[in-house]
């Protein structure tokens, strides 16, 4: 199947070569993927599929376009290139745009990067159902011990096996085949502390092979996790107004650090759209603050050894000790500021620890203060760093929780923000590309009681 894709990826680009082409780039791609979840003892969502499709990026007469289709009918397949030619054809020039420097392409063997597992890839939707059957009925059975009236239980798995293939006119092609599997649950429980009020607990778990799913300890843990998280809501009440210190747990801090990456994508820069824009060798944060990107973490999330346009994947710093050291730059970007290229697109994102404090010790130093345990709805301002994002967590006093927190707002200016960082901690989330760790931060606006 795959060797057949390659082919028709080659036979695109000399299609392409046909209707006049400067050059083009054609990416194949194969997935299966399984998606089941339980709730309360009956099906809640079962979905299975299979895609293939081909996307084409054609350079044509100093114009530039992408092209996608799905129908790899060799008939289907001229005629979806000479009307991609036609279209493009249809644009107004824009000479930025070209293929990478060759100079930039991959040299010798791709590195091991352990994204595939032949276990996984070969699971059926059945044992993905029994997966998510046996995490609705652990969850089940730890909320019935955890005491509150429980509303509702629900369990989930999902699977997935993904290849990819990219090859260019320029003589570049590279593939990445990858496995992919998260499973989890979540409890609603009646509130007995607020008339009723309905809490929710979930945890998700994921990684890129099937062995931890078949591990009862494990799964046992995620059923602990997502009830200890729904106890944890019970009694939830803002807390007061004012400027307090702040611990934004791991998972929690992701949309910190994803707000801070949307500021550094080069087309986000270009488009004077970033708060980041013309700053590149100033402190845009606290000297704690080393955020680098990792493409060869073996097991990674976002782990590649090519980008989204074939050049070369390699660690880079983005941020150094505060100073902005680079942005995500693509061919295209980099020229238009002329800049020096890198990679379009993140890969794994890492936040060099600052000492050796998980979110556990962190909140434990707090005097008095707000532990985020996640973010509820809100906005982000690429363009000026504002920000105002609604929050939950726990009320700190002396260390302790003094009650769980909702209704509340987190506001403020991204600049500031990293600017008063005083801890990072060593607990990244390993379970997406961004793998944030637990953060301190010194006295932050919070709008509550």
């Amino acid at each position: 199947m795959y060797q057949e894709l390659k082919k028709i990826a080659g036979q695109v680009l000399d299609l392409a070569k046909g209707a006049g082409a400067e050059a083009a780039a054609v990416k194949a791609s194969h997935s299966r993927f399984v998606d089941v979840a339980l709730r309360d003892g009956a099906p809640d969502k079962a979905s299975a599929s299979t895609r293939q499709g081909l996307s084409l990026r054609l350079f044509l007469k100093g114009r530039y376009a992408v092209h996608v289709t799905s129908d790899l009918r060799p008939q289907a397949l001229k005629d979806f290139v000479s009307g991609a030619a036609a279209l493009t054809m249809a644009l107004e020039p824009d000479p930025q745009r070209g293929l990478p420097d060759p100079a930039r392409y991959p040299t010798g063997p791709p590195p091991e990067l352990d994204l595939f597992d032949p276990e996984l890839s070969r699971a059926t939707a059945e044992q993905w159902a029994s997966l998510a059957s046996h995490m609705e009925a652990e969850a089940s059975q730890a909320a019935q011990k955890a005491g509150p009236p429980v509303v509702s239980v629900a369990g989930g798995a999902y699977g997935e096996t993904a290849w990819g293939y990219l090859a260019d006119s320029a003589g570049f092609s590279g593939e990445l085949l990858e496995t992919g599997g998260f499973a989890g649950c979540s409890v609603v429980f009646l509130d007995p502390r607020q008339d009723g009020k309905r809490r929710t607990g979930w945890w998700w778990e994921g990684g890129r092979q099937l062995a931890p799913f078949q591990e009862e300890a494990r799964l046992s843990f995620l059923a602990a996790e997502a009830v200890r998280r729904g106890l944890g809501e019970l009694g939830a009440k803002p807390g007061p107004s004012g400027k307090f210190p702040l611990v934004v747990e791991n998972q929690a801090a992701r949309q910190l650090v994803g707000h801070l990456l949307s500021a550094l994508s080069g087309q986000t820069v270009h488009n004077q759209r970033s708060y980041l824009a013309g700053r590149l060798g100033d402190d845009i944060a606290s000297p704690l603050l080393t955020l680098r990107d990792e493409p060869f973490i073996k097991g990674g999330m976002g782990s590649r050894w090519f980008d989204a346009e074939g050049a070369v994947s390699r660690p880079r710093a983005l941020i150094e000790n505060g100073m902005l050291q680079d942005y995500y730059l693509n061919t295209y970007y980099a020229r238009k500021l002329g800049l020096k290229p890198g990679a379009g697109s993140v890969s794994n994102v890492v936040l060099e620890p600052s000492g050796g404090q998980d979110f556990a010790r962190m909140i434990a130093g707090l005097k008095r203060g707000l532990a985020v345990t996640g973010f509820l709805g809100g906005n982000f301002n690429s363009t000026t760093g504002d920000f105002s994002l609604g929050v939950k967590g726990l009320w700190m006093e002396d260390g302790e929780a003094a009650h769980a927190v909702e209704g509340m707002n987190l506001a403020g200016n991204a600049l500031d923000l990293w600017r008063s960082l005083l801890a990072v901690g060593n607990d990244p989330y390993p379970f997406a590309s961004v793998r944030a760790p637990s953060l301190h931060f010194a006295e932050t606006r919070l709008s509550g009681v």
